[in-house]
């Protein structure tokens, strides 16, 4: 299984009451960006916030650097009828294919879901759209 970087800025949403975020542009980092360079050995990347990727032995080939922001920045608008329940997060560099899977970990404070929602993760795709994260 390949998975591909290009889409990875994630963030938690659950159907609910509309927030107005700052998507649209975008706020600044709130923290500095976080980055390492991982290659084919593997390797972990975490932030103080809670936010990591695990790149397990073989799901790279080359040295490559890996970051991880918190920011909002280059987002796309939330769709009507979501609310966020977590920070959003930037995964880089875009385009990166992996031969392995990733375990990405977002934080999020559960008590945040609205009465009667579900967590759902979404990433934004190359068109500038959200999708959930499916398995």
């Amino acid at each position: 299984m390949k998975t591909n970087l290009h889409v990875l800025r994630f963030t938690l949403i659950s159907a609910g009451l509309l927030l107005a975020l700052q998507a649209c542009g975008g706020a600044p980092p709130v923290t500095p960006p976080v980055t390492a360079i991982i290659g084919a050995a593997g390797g972990t990347l975490s932030t103080s916030s809670g936010a990591k990727v695990v790149i397990p032995p073989g799901a790279l080939s080359d040295n490559i650097t890996i970051g991880i922001e918190q920011s909002s920045i280059g987002a796309p608008p939330l769709p009507g009828g979501f609310t966020t329940v977590g920070q959003m997060f930037a995964f880089t560099p875009h385009g990166t294919t992996f031969a392995a899977p990733v375990t990405i970990t977002l934080p999020f404070n559960p008590a945040s879901v609205p009465a009667g929602g579900t967590p759902q993760l979404y990433k934004d795709n190359a068109q500038k759209q959200w999708e959930p994260v499916v398995g």
